[in-house]
């Protein structure tokens, strides 16, 4: 069983991640991550969103289709630059590394522009990639614009440092609430 702190305070007590309301995510892995690679990440992405006190159920498309599954959300890893050199989402998104069309539960993350990020960083593609996720989650979650100053809303990507970051204190009440009415 998973256990997460929801507390810096030393009297934290520990919470089961079954136990936190929840998420399911459906990702089509149309730019063909490593699936190891994209264990990292989703695992990386499922940090930022307990340690506000909500889980995130991963699944893929065969396993929605099979299963019946409707996803609260689904986001796509996709590349911004396709075989033909166009981008179909990320032409509208110059250099983002996300995007997040309104009024969809989808949420689009640019596989080729967050590992050409990972040059001459500290940080692993797969890292910079799970925070990339977390990010675009809080944007489908999150009232617009949802970025903030500080924390994985931030609108620029943390390369140097390894510390995961999450939602602010308003954000977090913000996405626990309405993760909380997805069910």
């Amino acid at each position: 069983m998973l256990l997460v702190f929801l507390s810096d305070s030393e009297a934290a007590k520990p919470v089961a991640i079954a136990d936190l309301p929840a998420m399911v995510v459906r990702v089509d892995n149309v730019a063909g991550v490593l699936p190891g690679h994209l264990q990292v990440a989703e695992d990386r992405a499922s940090e930022v969103f307990a340690r506000i006190g909500a889980a995130i159920h991963w699944i893929d498309q065969e396993e929605s289709v099979s299963q019946r599954i409707t996803p609260s959300f689904t986001v796509v890893l996709v590349n911004a630059q396709g075989a033909d050199g166009k981008g179909q989402v990320a032409s509208l998104f110059v250099d983002a590394l996300g995007a997040t069309p309104p009024g969809v539960r989808r949420a689009y993350v640019f596989y080729d522009r967050v590992a050409a990020l990972n040059v001459g960083t500290p940080r692993t593609i797969q890292s910079l990639l799970g925070d990339v996720i977390a990010h675009e989650l809080g944007h489908l979650l999150l009232p617009p614009p949802g970025h903030s100053w500080d924390g994985i809303m931030c609108p620029g990507l943390e390369t140097k440092s390894w510390a995961v970051k999450t939602f602010t204190k308003p954000q977090a009440r913000e996405v626990l609430s309405r993760v909380r009415a997805l069910h």
